[in-house]
């Protein structure tokens, strides 16, 4: 069956519900992508290799190290942190946004920027909620020091060199600068509380004038997590990647579709379903491992759905055996036919 076409899509939410906003916006974003090209749009982002390949997990494993396989690839995440593995979606986009500015500005130093407004609101896609506060657990600068202090061990052990990995017990940072009043905005911010930033404010105040330009909260990049970003960037159109925010599944399987979209040139063999769980799923039963796979299939074809909203090209076929890759126009080309992308 293949499954390349917006209106065949059947969205597993409950029909006595609404759709959630979230998904109406996907929509909406499809419209736009169709109306403008990423480039043009200023939506041109990237995403590091390592980490589009084996993701980071989407529940709290509550443990000091994690481990995702992809065949020969196997990435580990062990935490610098005390408060333990980076997971969710704050991450995944901090990541979007890091990788998108280390290939824009070629440094390892990536400043949250001028106003602390434009980096809720654009980055991490934080609004004014009215809501009540979501707890310690999700705030944001606590996923910021876990993903900032993590340690990344990236390996691939097959046939194709080219494809190969450097990074051994890399850190992703060197560390990270946090002014105490910029963690407090954030935080604010992610718990929907009354300190959350209009948008007229402007809540970084700029400095002296022989410091103007250098921000308060900022992030170093560890040299060789530098390199695999700016060696290896997988583009993407950040306009999606931020609408699919309401699932980091689906976040995963976007980045992971225009990377193998851009290199599959002909049919691919069926990617098992079992394979796909060991990459994509976490948090799954494997003491029953045929209902694993049946409960992570399902968690992943609802992922792919949303997906195909915003990236219909991608052209897939669903077997009983796994999933299949067809030839595809990338969502992004790739970063080498980029031609003077700024």
């Amino acid at each position: 069956m293949a499954v390349n076409k917006i209106q065949n899509l059947t969205l597993d939410f409950r029909s006595d519900k609404p759709m959630p906003e979230w998904v109406r916006e996907l929509i909406d974003t499809h419209l736009a992508i169709e109306t403008e090209d990423a480039k043009s749009a200023g939506a041109l982002g990237f995403m590091a290799r390592a980490l589009v390949i084996a993701t980071m997990p989407y529940k709290d494993p509550k443990a000091d190290a994690f481990v995702r396989t992809n065949g020969d690839f196997r990435l580990r995440i062990v935490a610098g942190y005390e408060g333990g593995i980076p997971y969710g979606i704050y991450p995944r986009l901090l990541m979007s946004w890091v990788a998108t500015e280390a290939v824009r500005k070629e440094s390892p130093v990536i400043e949250l920027g001028e106003s602390l407004r434009i980096f809720l609101r654009d980055v991490l896609e934080l609004r004014s909620t009215g809501g009540g506060k979501r707890g310690s657990g999700s705030r944001v600068t606590e996923q910021m020091k876990r993903l900032f202090g993590a340690l990344v061990t990236a390996q691939y052990n097959g046939k194709l060199k080219t494809r190969g990995f450097t990074l051994q017990n890399v850190l992703i940072a060197d560390g990270m600068e946090l002014d105490d009043a910029d963690a407090n905005a954030i935080d604010a911010a992610a718990d929907g509380g009354s300190e959350t930033p209009s948008d007229d404010s402007n809540l970084w105040v700029p400095q002296a004038t022989h410091e103007a330009g250098q921000w308060r909260s900022k992030v170093r990049l560890s040299n060789n997590f530098f390199k695999e970003c700016i060696s290896n960037p997988v583009p993407i159109d950040l306009r999606a990647y931020k609408a699919l925010r309401g699932s980091p599944l689906a976040m995963d399987v976007y980045t992971w579709l225009t990377y193998r979209m851009s290199y599959t040139q002909k049919r691919s063999r069926p990617i098992a379903w079992e394979s796909l769980m060991y990459q994509f799923g976490s948090g799954f039963n494997l003491a029953d491992l045929n209902q694993a796979v049946r409960n992570f299939r399902k968690a992943f074809l609802t992922a792919l759905q949303l997906v195909l909203i915003v990236y219909p090209q991608a052209n897939v076929e669903i077997t009983e055996k796994g999933l299949v890759l067809l030839p595809s126009r990338p969502h992004i080309l790739p970063a080498e036919k980029q031609a003077a992308l700024f």
